[in-house]
């Protein structure tokens, strides 16, 4: 089993490596990951195709500090995977060549159809469930899309249109909005009608920036690009807005610098697939080929996806943090059997159920820093690890939940900056007490089997223990409506 796996993607426009660790036979996470703005097809668009003499040495050098990376972290496995500029490129035989001799790094040159199917099997697994959508990844020199129904891909498609391409070929030469249009609408007219789509999935830089800028307008309370969704019919006048800027006004948009001089090209594209698609609702994902590569290869015996209800990112913090223990297992049983006692009480839609037990598996990650402030610690280990499988309102929820157990239940006051995010809060409320009644049913470190019973609005909690310390923790407990909880042993 290879402990670690590098995975190079060399675009158009820049070289990535991610490096992933294994943590048990499915579950992964990056510890590394590093970009460098080779721009390998700078200059070939314009020279048929023929790739140039200093971009090529750009992507020589970074690779040869790709390779002291691999070496130092001590990578099993290797794969380096290369796209348009390449596949387009006259002369691209006599650098991968090169690289092999000199390196010893294999390149592989990818169609476009198979650089579709990475980035829409990196969506599909790595975003929450999502049965129907459309991905597009606009790159440099062209743009890859793939469609997702019924939680498989069942097609894929690549264009000959990307953000350098269209540089190059338009805008630094001052063409006029109406000849890019046309362009694009030309090659996109090859994207077969049964790629529409609501629900469309971006890949890549452009739209990645595109969705921090309307965060950062918004004042989103995340800062994780990896799953935020918007209405496209909202912001469509600002992208346009964008799209139409001079190159000095750009800088208005708080747009990353890196990437000043594509976003207008790769807009373009976005607005005119987008309109063809008739999409309605945007998924951001901060994954793309590199994650897909790596998950055809781990995945090679699942058919490319995670078991049904496999949870990445749950299962990856559960891996290095070490929860696995009794606690937590009693935790998770306590929680469920409470949520179904209560429920006449509480009224809640049985799907919370999922996010409340997972909850119970992580409320105890924070102690693994430090014991004090624990419950943030936790907070702040979901908000910024717990991305794949599951959306933003579901981590806020199961974040907050931990913040709050053991505490006062949160008020409106509290939870105002998720607000847009959260459930109402009289289920945060209720789901917030009974992780907390479950830790106290632990507060002796001893592992019961409770009965509970609910009846004459009194919760009985009947074991075979003395539990004084539960009793104890039991009555310091805010609850979330009156009733009595009597704790027989």
């Amino acid at each position: 089993m290879a402990k670690r796996t590098a995975v190079i993607d060399i675009g158009s426009n820049s070289a990535r490596m991610v490096v992933f660790e294994r943590t048990s036979r499915l579950a992964f996470h990056i510890i590394k990951e590093i970009k460098s703005r080779v721009r390998i097809g700078e200059g070939a668009y314009e020279n048929g195709g023929n790739l140039q003499e200093i971009p090529l040495q750009r992507t020589y050098d970074t690779l040869e500090g790709y390779n002291n990376i691999i070496k130092t972290l001590k990578c099993s496995k290797v794969f380096c995977v290369a796209t348009s500029a390449l596949r387009d490129a006259n002369n691209a035989k006599s650098f991968i060549k090169k690289i092999k001799q000199d390196l010893g790094i294999n390149i592989k040159i990818i169609d476009g159809s198979k650089e579709a199917y990475y980035g829409g099997i990196a969506a599909k697994n790595l975003l929450m469930p999502i049965k129907n959508a459309t991905t597009i990844d606009i790159g440099g020199g062209s743009t890859e899309l793939s469609l997702i129904k019924n939680s498989k891909i069942t097609d894929t498609v690549s264009i000959n249109v990307g953000t350098v391409r269209l540089k190059e070929l338009f805008l630094d030469k001052n063409a006029n909005s109406d000849e890019i249009i046309n362009y694009i609408k030309d090659k996109i007219s090859q994207i077969p009608q049964h790629f529409k789509n609501d629900n469309l999935i971006v890949i890549g830089g452009t739209t990645r920036s595109m969705s921090e800028f309307i965060m950062k307008k918004t004042c989103y309370p995340l800062e994780t690009v990896h799953g935020f969704e918007y209405k496209l019919y909202k912001y469509i006048d600002f992208i346009r807005d964008i799209k139409k800027s001079n190159v000095l006004d750009l800088k208005n948009f708080n747009i990353k610098k890196d990437r000043l001089d594509t976003i207008r090209e790769g807009l373009y594209i976005f607005d005119e697939i987008s309109t063809k698609l008739e999409s309605i609702s945007i998924i951001t994902a901060g994954v793309g080929v590199r994650e897909g590569v790596y998950l055809c290869d781990l995945l090679r015996n699942f058919n490319h996806s995670f078991p049904k209800n496999y949870k990445l990112g749950l299962r990856s913090l559960i891996d290095r943090f070490g929860l696995k223990d009794r606690q937590n297992s009693s935790m998770l049983r306590y929680t469920k059997e409470l949520f179904y006692a209560l429920d006449y009480l509480h009224q809640i839609d049985e799907k919370y159920i999922d996010l409340l037990t997972t909850s119970a598996k992580l409320y105890n990650i924070g102690v693994k820093l430090n014991y004090y402030e624990k419950n943030l610690h936790s907070f702040y280990f979901i908000i910024n690890g717990l991305n794949y499988g599951f959306s933003h309102s579901e981590k806020i929820l199961i974040a907050l939940l931990i913040k709050y157990h053991m505490k006062k239940l949160p008020s409106n006051d509290d939870l105002k900056v998720y607000e847009n995010l959260l459930p109402d809060i009289k289920i945060v409320n209720w789901l917030s007490f009974i992780l907390s009644l479950s830790n106290c049913l632990h507060r002796d470190l001893i592992d019961d089997k409770f009965h509970f019973k609910y009846a004459n609005h009194t919760l009985y909690i009947r074991s075979n223990k003395k539990l004084y310390l539960a009793k104890e923790c039991i009555k310091k407990l805010a609850k979330p409506a009156s009733f009595a909880i009597v704790l027989e042993d």
